[in-house]
């Protein structure tokens, strides 16, 4: 019975201190540097802390942080999973959030995105339409078949349904913006520039795990 007894105090002392920890966590982080999300969006990670970056190929402030994210991820937090979801604010950056989805169905290498950025606002080239997706993807040797079977797919159109919903259901009005466990909303307009802003998603991500 006593030794019942002090196994439950333990236990009860170990709940203790992690809740006081993850109220902790939750004052370390500046408010002023996030928002909350009116209707917490659910997660497509599971156990991992989702961390979501909205972004637009053709947007310039997102090609600038990609070195950040890049770096970012090589020492993210071991509990957070990196998911890029392209915003769908207009229909002129719905083809883009296609063809970003198309490369993903494909499998194109990791290089084909560095790329498609640069050749947005490296090499000033318009890629706009399919014919243009196509000549650009040709380029690592997927076929005009191949490429418009993907851009046209069921697949891709429920990532697209999927992107609209997180785009609006988000309150960012703009991007680069980085969403946390469907809950806390950062960019760098509220947080910082590139690896400034990831110094309070490292925060987020340890917000969320502790009130999970």
């Amino acid at each position: 019975m006593a030794q019942t007894l002090r196994t439950s105090a333990f236990a009860l002392g170990i709940a203790l201190l992690m809740a006081c920890q993850g109220e902790t966590i939750a004052q370390e982080v500046d408010s002023s540097k996030f928002k909350t999300v009116s209707k917490p969006m659910k997660v497509s990670t599971g156990e991992k802390i989702e961390v979501v970056e909205l972004f637009w190929f053709g947007c310039g402030h997102c090609f600038a942080l990609e070195p950040s994210v890049k770096q970012w991820l090589k020492n993210k937090p071991e509990n957070a999973e990196f998911v890029k979801v392209p915003a769908l604010f207009s229909k002129r950056w719905e083809f883009h959030g296609q063809a970003f989805y198309t490369m993903e169905a494909l499998g194109a290498p990791s290089q084909a995105y560095d790329d498609f950025f640069a050749e947005l606002h490296v090499k000033r080239s318009n890629i706009n339409t399919l014919d243009q997706l196509v000549a650009f993807l040709s380029n690592y040797d997927f076929s005009e078949d191949q490429i418009t079977s993907a851009f046209n797919s069921f697949a891709v159109d429920s990532k697209m349904r999927n992107a609209r919903k997180i785009t609006m259901n988000s309150g960012a009005t703009g991007v680069p913006a980085v969403i946390v466990d469907g809950k806390y909303l950062t960019s760098e307009q509220l947080a910082g520039k590139g690896l400034q802003m990831f110094q309070v998603v490292d925060q987020l991500v340890s917000k969320a795990a502790a009130e999970r």
